[in-house]
């Protein structure tokens, strides 16, 4: 009979001990997951403790142009990687690009260096333009195409301008991390989007013509985000976009009579690493003689 009881006590003490566990761990959890708003706040506040970082680009972009005379279709594939120095306000980029077309495929390259307030660039690749390095000075205090090449500054503005949503925790690169969903509030982006690119002709005319909305040609749009326990930092953007553009919101020439609708469908991915490790950014020394490009408009 003794036996009985103590066996139903140690069962019982067992039960106990399970169910203070389960709560306890309950607990922690509950106390460590942090909301949307705290996870934005600290990662926006944190930005400014960010030296240097480098980071890695991959996009895939589906194309399907349709016309009177048919269909074509084309995928552009991109990947690329750079480095980042806010202190010294330098940056290098590398992009190699495959346009995978019908009738043939390209390969096109682009290295950029952005240093002493000045943008080199050169491409191979692209037909007619032979690979020369090439630079453009920006005016004094022109901060907004820093902000614009600057990788981190757009994970943060994107996380700014959007409502969000926690998902489920996740590890990059072994590192915890708060994902997150955000929608975007597409006119604030957009005009974020404009005032970075007076670099493009073809973005001034754009913005020029009161018939491109860029709200009535985004279909679907989706970004994740996935900001580092720890240290607050964005360690990896995912973003699928799809675009539909026709000749009726793209009237760049009024001679043009031809109508056109355009389909995009992109994925693009950037993971962020070696955040404040000391870093080399070094123009090459044929680009110290690179034509000059006329200043941008301001």
């Amino acid at each position: 009979m003794k036996r009985k009881t103590k066996t139903k006590t140690i069962a019982g003490l067992i039960v106990v001990v399970a169910i203070v566990a389960v709560a306890m761990l309950a607990g922690c959890v509950e106390e460590e997951r942090m909301s949307t708003v705290e996870i934005k706040e600290m990662a926006l506040a944190t930005t400014e403790s960010i030296d240097t970082y480098t980071f890695d680009m991959n996009m895939t972009q589906n194309i399907q142009i349709s016309n009177e005379t048919g269909e074509t279709e084309m995928t552009r594939l991109s990947t690329g990687n750079g480095v980042v120095d806010n202190i010294n306000k330098k940056m290098n980029q590398e992009m190699t690009t495959t346009m995978k077309m019908p009738s043939e495929t390209k390969e096109m390259k682009m290295d950029m260096y952005f240093i002493n307030n000045t943008m080199y660039t050169k491409r191979e690749g692209i037909p007619k333009m032979p690979a020369q390095w090439r630079k453009v000075e920006m005016p004094e205090g022109y901060k907004e195409f820093w902000e614009s090449q600057n990788q981190v500054e757009q994970q943060m503005e994107l996380l700014n301008v959007s409502e969000m949503e926690q998902l489920e925790d996740e590890k990059v690169n072994d590192v915890d991390c708060y994902v997150l969903k955000l929608t975007p509030d597409i006119e604030k982006h957009w005009e974020t989007v404009m005032k970075q690119a007076r670099l493009s002709e073809l973005m001034q005319r754009l913005q020029q013509n009161d018939s491109f909305d860029i709200g009535k040609m985004i279909k679907e749009m989706s970004i994740k985000q996935w900001i580092a326990k720890d240290t607050k930092f964005p360690m990896k953007t995912e973003m699928q976009l799809k675009m539909v553009m026709s000749s009726e919101n793209l009237k760049l020439r009024d001679e043009t009579k031809e109508k056109f609708t355009m389909t995009m469908d992109q994925r693009t991915s950037i993971v962020f690493h070696d955040y404040n490790e000391p870093v080399t950014i070094e123009l090459p020394k044929e680009a110290e003689s690179a034509a000059e490009f006329p200043m941008m408009p301001k």
